[in-house]
């Protein structure tokens, strides 16, 4: 009955050949094009993975790995915003950058955490989309956006969170560091393609913080662990989700790396957020082996922008600029060993801290380089409470606390000023104070110890290098010292002044105190932040009630930017390298004509 339409049969089952072998070679170009072969990681010759291992820049990856490298000098930068850093660019990549500077700057801007820090320090979404947590503290479910690219154009999806928190909790980034034994107790799991679940071994309220980090793309680095990670080219060729994309790597005649360029990223600008924003489509980075060099260059003109380099004093003087000042995220304090049995009474921490008129002494010999402290929370966080306690200077005061503790100052035989009559009874009216060997260091201790010998006691001020003073605190081989304690972002002071922390922590004198170790657990245990953040004023009243530690100062980070860039505005510090977390509004100024 076909025998009619057998040509027409023909044609039409030829027809149909032709389509599907078309929409074969359709479909497997398409999935080449999506599922790029990860790069091969470079090989590491008898590595460990510690920091010190980690310390050679890997090489400059070829044009195949890494075709924005530009392998011979450059002209001169055509960047609006052009930045002066100290240093050397080693590695790109979130999970090396603590240890270096420059790449802690420079990778703050190509890669983003699930959540990121606000100018109140407070912890809020970023690559996350909302957050559900436990009654317990210990689940926490985080919906991830679905608006999300990577700058090569992929989805990013649960899979690269996955990834990273398996790098993370891997047992050899516990080298690299410290927070490395805290990602292998917690568990991640993936629920769906933009849903997770963190499940943690005890409820921690700063767990949000720690989200903070930058995520890396499964499908560039599938594969590669911690190890390899260390000298894998991404880290020079790097691809996040960020709001600028690296442009190119402009060597010097030496094939060193001078500068690093960024551009805006195409799928960034796409997000509803970034509509009208980020005007400035290029930025570069110039890299400096000092800060003079840095100085001199901005004062030519070469640079547009630099951070927080030493002295202080020259950046203020730097003519056409703006300052930007804002408190470093950690506070100097002088620290007790509770060890030493005088300073577990109170009563003198108290008349030490009363005696002393730490603003004045802190003014005239640290001037504009510092703040003067009145709380262990830096100023501009949501939770800090500044204290009178610690600004007043009650003599009388503290001859009351002293006499009531009876403390009775040293009183030097006259006959054998070589003596002292009094230390078999009271030996806690001599004591030494550590601190760093600097000049300003220096002149501030003798000027506290000038203020204690009114009162009787002998201070003697031990200065030593910067690691033995590590050392010594970490050791607790110190009466009292002068310590510059690191804040951050968490808000969690745990490691600091909780007993628990003694010995392999970082609570140096052997800090034992009931309420502020209750105050502290029940901060870390509380899910809402409203009734974190009381418990956390709660400690700083108790603290200054006790006069566990006296706060000094508060380091200063100074951004200095040339006049003709606009909208900059410096909120809290958990790094330096939130000094671009509003560079989405910078602008270049405009002029009359």
């Amino acid at each position: 009955m076909f025998r009619g339409f057998r040509w027409q049969l023909i044609a039409l089952i030829l027809a149909l050949l032709l389509f599907l072998s078309g929409a074969l070679f359709r479909l497997s170009r398409q999935s080449n094009v999506a599922k790029p072969a990860p790069p091969t990681p470079a090989p590491l010759t008898a590595m460990t993975p510690t920091e010190s291992a980690l310390v050679a820049t890997p090489p400059i990856p070829t044009s195949d790995a890494a075709p924005q490298a530009l392998t011979q000098a450059a002209s001169a930068s055509g960047a609006a915003y052009r930045e002066g850093l100290v240093g050397k660019v080693r590695r790109l990549n979130p999970l090396f950058a603590h240890l270096n500077s420059v790449d802690r700057d420079i990778s703050s801007l190509i890669f983003e955490g699930l959540f990121a820090t606000n100018n109140y320090g407070e912890v809020v979404p970023r690559l996350a989309e909302r957050l559900a947590i436990s009654s317990d503290g210990i689940e926490y479910v985080v919906k991830l956006r679905e608006d999300i690219r990577w700058q090569n154009g992929l989805p990013f999806s649960a899979a690269d969170v996955i990834y990273t928190m398996s790098l993370l909790s891997d047992p050899a980034y516990a080298n690299i560091s410290p927070v490395g034994q805290f990602w292998a107790t917690v568990e991640t799991q993936k629920l769906g393609d933009h849903l997770l679940r963190f499940r943690l071994a005890q409820p921690l309220s700063s767990f949000t913080h720690l989200l903070t980090i930058g995520i890396l793309p499964e499908h560039a680095l599938r594969g590669a662990a911690v190890t390899d990670l260390a000298q894998h080219p991404f880290n020079l060729s790097p691809i996040g989700t960020g709001p600028y994309q690296l442009a190119g790597l402009r060597l010097d005649s030496e094939s060193a790396i001078a500068t690093v360029e960024l551009a805006r990223s195409p799928v960034f600008l796409e997000r509803r957020e970034a509509q009208g924003s980020y005007r400035l489509p290029r930025l570069s980075f110039h890299l400096f082996p000092n800060a003079k060099e840095a100085i001199d260059a901005y004062a030519s003109g070469e640079l547009s922008a630099l951070a927080n380099l030493a002295p202080r004093g020259e950046l203020l003087t730097l003519p056409n600029s703006q300052i930007y000042t804002q408190s470093d995220p950690s506070v100097a304090m002088i620290i007790f060993n509770w060890k030493t049995s005088i300073f577990v009474e109170r009563r003198l921490r108290q008349a030490l801290s009363l005696s002393l008129d730490a603003p004045e002494i802190v003014r005239k010999n640290l001037g504009a380089v510092v703040a003067y402290a009145d709380s262990p929370y830096a100023p501009g966080t949501s939770v800090y409470r500044p204290n009178s306690f610690w600004t007043a200077h009650d003599l009388e005061g503290a001859l009351a606390l002293l006499d009531a503790a009876r403390i009775v100052p040293v009183v030097p035989d006259e006959s054998d000023p070589e003596s002292d009559s009094n230390d078999a009874v009271n030996p806690g009216a001599r004591f030494s104070l550590l601190i760093e060997d600097t000049k300003p260091l220096r002149q501030l201790a003798d000027d506290i110890a000038s203020q204690w010998s009114l009162f009787g006691f002998q201070v003697e001020v031990e200065a030593v290098s910067a690691d033995d003073l590590a050392n010594r605190l970490r050791t607790g081989r110190f009466d009292s010292a002068i310590a510059t304690l690191r804040i951050g972002g968490d808000f969690d002071l745990y490691r600091y002044w909780h007993p628990a922390q003694y010995g392999n922590g970082r609570n140096y004198g052997g800090v034992s105190n009931h309420e502020i170790a209750d105050l502290i657990e029940q901060a870390r245990r509380e899910i809402y932040s409203s009734r974190r953040a009381l418990l956390q004023q709660n400690f700083q009243e108790a603290f200054a009630e006790d006069a566990i530690a006296i706060p000094l100062y508060y380091p200063l980070f100074t951004f200095i930017v040339d006049s003709e860039i606009e909208g900059i505005r410096l909120g809290y510090l958990t790094s330096p390298a939130d000094r671009f977390r509003g560079i989405g509004d910078w602008r270049i100024a405009t002029r009359p004509s």
